[in-house]
């Protein structure tokens, strides 16, 4: 099974998506900021909000397609961007990637970034 992904609103402030699927997925795409609304040649988001419910022990990972080092790295429950110790993470053009460990039993991702640059 791959990832399921239903995009819940993309305006010309942010884009939320829901996600769900079960372990050993490898660089599946969550958001797809290219073909985001009123793209540019160069969209930047930014990951504003994280929400999620990893099942099993292992990890899901959340990074951008051309940045492996801005990552978000995920288990249990909880959110991630809200808190002031977590910084937004940006400056980053491409789609935003998610890939889950082989023990991961199910998982549910909610995601919402915020677009920075590139958007008419």
């Amino acid at each position: 099974m791959t990832i399921s992904t239903t995009k819940l609103v993309d305006n010309n402030f942010h884009i939320i998506v829901n996600s769900n699927g079960i372990g050993s997925e490898e660089e599946q795409t969550l958001v797809d900021v290219v073909n985001s609304n009123d793209a540019s040649s160069e969209p930047k988001v930014s990951i504003a909000n994280i929400a999620y419910e990893i099942q099993g022990t292992g990890n899901v990972t959340v990074f951008f397609k051309n940045d492996t080092e801005k990552q978000v790295v995920l288990s249990g429950r909880g959110n991630y961007g809200l808190k002031p110790t977590e910084e937004k993470i940006k400056d980053t053009i491409g789609d935003i990637l998610l890939s889950s460990d082989s023990n991961v039993t199910k998982y549910n991702v909610v995601i919402e970034t915020h677009k920075e640059t590139g958007y008419n």
